[in-house]
């Protein structure tokens, strides 16, 4: 009976604890599968190990990784079986030769978890391992994909190693790593030779700096650095730095650029142009370069200073007979006297051919300026001895104070001219200081200023054109326009004199607009075939409005682009400003042609033809004058008319006024000419009464 009550409660029991175990059976698979939803959302794999690790549950992410072995996992099946399996398969390249040994390695690392490490697979991925172990035994495990990251990493020590660019890492001041660009360059290339800390490659006073700006990696991209190599020697290097990580920790990646040759090389050009190749001195833009900066240093600081103009008499004559050599050792000579009789806080300068000038600081007695001048007129004066020849020559002197008679340097140093000239008029070899008389010259200069503004206003500057005559068949195809001023009351101005008063007086651009304007308008009533020239002032490029002007005054008239030439001179092209090629390139691109004029005057016309896109050559009417007189004349006219020949230039020859010119032009191959032999400028209703200019006679 009471087996069968013990029985009955058993079944009771069973029955009614049933439906809460089959409802905890459902939290539980409920619970397991919101876990495994929740781990199929990591990027990285995950797997939970049990405490014999075999396993218990894996997200999709760790089946990817290795799916040559997820055909394996089961719950209840060891990670050790899957490993030997998966090491017969040769799912673990570092395995293969020492299989037994791999697989202890990585079971001591399950059973001790806690170290990261890296396992590569036959798939070619890298993979990360990271196991933790929990409280209860089992086991968790990470898995992340650094096959990328590796490929970087071997990318960046490649990179790194084999870079000829010198490569430093570094963390504070001590130094990581360095590739062998880097020890070379710096002197350590010898196997074994320290290269341990920053400082050792820095100069004593660039290293506080450097260190600073080195580890807040913000190393000033445009600042040179004084360094040294091993053996002392001076190097000046860019920086370049970026944060990275070397080796698991934080550290600065500096590239090294090396500038010393191109800094030696700079100072060679800049001395080059701020001194004068002959003689050392300092040149013309050096001289006023100082001038400007000791004048302005008078105005916060107060003091004086003279300027001295210095004129070699009777020098040309030597030139001209002995020759250029002998003239040239004179030079040297003369200027080795000035700088012999300057003390260390006088500039001496040779601004022109036989023309020198000097700075010279003085106090309140201006006499040391004067001083000096009678002494150079002496030194000057006494015998020179050159290449076996005696030779007297001697020296004038023009004198102007600073700031008695100006404060402006430009002011002071036309003063100085003044005096110079005033010396020159009343007796070489002796010396003048500037005075109030000597002005009027400035004084009619400001007369003419008011009445050339006037003219603009009034339309006073009319444009004449001057024929560009075909040499061969003696066919006008061209123009060129030159701009004339009738004064009301002085007549014909020569552009000569007013030209640079309105490049001084910042009038150009209005004048050098009115005549493009008018060029192109009136061109466009003429035949087809005839082409129009207009002269475009150096000024005018500084604001880079000259292709806009020109596209305005083509639009305007409507003027063919190809019937217009614009001429030049070297003055544009040594102007340092990036705009001016792009200036030249965009008028070539809009079919207007660039003639180089007065071609031969500079030193540096030869090379600007192979730098610039010019169409035309104007031989300057020096050269083209003396073909009569001079052979060397006619030998560089025929150089030059050959040297546009083969650049596919077309050449001018400018101020022919007579026929034997015209006939040895022709027999040395120049095509086109122009001067008074031809016609003088004239206007164009004169002009087109003349030549019957005009589209209708066309």
């Amino acid at each position: 009976m009471k087996r069968l009550i013990s029985a009955m409660t058993k079944t009771l029991l069973a029955l009614a604890l049933k439906p809460l175990l089959k409802a905890a059976e459902v939290k539980a698979s409920l619970a397991q599968e919101r876990l495994r939803s929740a781990i199929d959302a990591f990027p990285e794999g995950i797997v939970f190990l049990d405490p014999d690790g075999r396993y218990i549950l894996w997200n999709q992410k760790y089946a990817e990784i290795y799916h040559r072995s997820s055909d394996l996992f089961a719950p209840g099946v060891k990670l050790r079986d899957t490993l030997e399996i998966g090491i017969a398969r040769g799912d673990y390249p570092d395995a293969i030769g020492r299989e037994d040994a791999w697989l202890s390695e990585r079971m001591a690392l399950l059973e001790n978890p806690g170290t990261r490490h890296e396992q590569w697979l036959s798939s070619g991925r890298c993979i990360m391992v990271e196991e933790r172990r929990t409280a209860d035994g089992c086991t968790i495990g990470l898995r992340v994909d650094i096959t990328q990251m590796k490929k970087r990493e071997e990318g960046f020590r490649l990179l790194f190693e084999h870079n000829p660019v010198p490569l430093l890492i570094c963390h504070g001041d001590k130094i990581l790593s360095a590739n062998e660009s880097a020890l070379h360059h710096y002197g350590y290339s010898t196997p074994g030779d320290p290269l341990e800390y920053m400082e050792e490659l820095f100069h004593a006073e660039d290293w506080h700096d450097a260190r600073r700006s080195i580890a807040g990696d913000c190393v000033p991209s445009d600042r040179i650095w004084r360094q040294r190599r091993s053996d002392g020697m001076q190097l000046e290097s860019i920086l370049f730095t970026r944060e990275i990580q070397h080796e698991g920790q934080a550290a600065i990646l500096v590239s090294v650029f090396d500038v010393t040759e191109r800094r030696r090389a700079e100072a060679r050009v800049q001395h080059m142009a701020r001194h004068d190749e002959l003689t050392g001195l300092p040149n013309r833009a050096h001289h006023r370069e100082a001038l400007s900066r000791i004048m302005a240093e008078l105005e916060a600081k107060g003091g004086s200073v003279a300027v001295l103009m210095i004129d070699l008499d009777h020098f040309k004559e030597v030139n001209d007979s002995l020759g250029h050599s002998i003239g040239d050792a004179l030079l040297v000579a003369a200027a080795g006297r000035m700088r012999s009789l300057a003390a260390e806080d006088v500039m001496v300068a040779r601004v022109g051919g036989d023309e020198f000038a000097m700075i010279v600081p003085f106090g309140c007695d201006s006499r040391r300026a004067t001083d000096l001048a009678e002494a150079l007129i002496e030194e000057i004066g006494k015998p020179f001895k050159v290449d076996g020849h005696g030779l007297t020559i001697g020296a004038t002197v023009g004198i102007a104070l600073a700031p008695i008679d100006s404060a402006d340097p430009e002011s002071l140093v036309k003063y100085a001219d003044m005096a110079l000239y005033a010396a020159k008029q009343e007796g070489r070899s002796d010396w003048r200081r500037f005075t109030a008389e000597m002005d009027v010259t400035a004084q009619e200069r400001r007369r003419l200023e008011l009445d050339l503004r006037r003219a603009i206003r009034e339309g006073e500057l009319v444009v004449h054109y001057q024929p560009l005559v075909d040499l061969q068949s003696g066919i006008t195809d061209g123009y060129e326009a030159l701009l004339r001023w009738h004064h009301p009351e002085r007549g014909l101005i020569p552009p000569t004199i007013f030209i640079p008063l309105a490049e001084e007086i910042g009038l150009i651009d209005v004048i050098g607009q009115h005549v493009l304007q008018t060029a192109c308008r009136q061109a466009a009533q003429w035949p087809d075939e005839i082409k129009v020239a207009v002269n475009i002032s150096p000024i005018q490029f500084r604001d880079s409005r000259v292709l806009q002007m020109t596209a305005q005054a083509l639009a305007s008239s409507g003027l063919r682009p190809s019937r217009l030439e614009l001429e030049i001179t070297e003055a544009v092209l040594m102007q340092k400003n990036g705009g001016v090629m792009a200036t030249l390139n965009g008028l070539r691109a809009l079919g207007v042609g660039i003639a180089m004029d007065d071609f031969g005057t500079g030193y540096s016309s030869l090379s600007y033809l192979l730098s610039f896109p010019f169409s035309k050559i104007k031989i300057d009417r020096s050269f083209v004058s003396e073909l009569d007189l001079r052979p060397k004349s006619q030998a560089i006219v025929g150089a030059i008319i050959s040297l546009g020949a083969s650049l596919g230039m077309a050449v001018t020859a400018e101020g022919i006024e007579e026929a034997s010119v015209v006939e040895y032009l022709k027999a040395a191959g120049c095509l086109q000419g122009q001067g008074f032999h031809f016609a003088h400028a004239t206007s164009a209703e004169d002009l087109a009464a003349v030549a019957n200019l005009s589209r209708a006679a066309a």
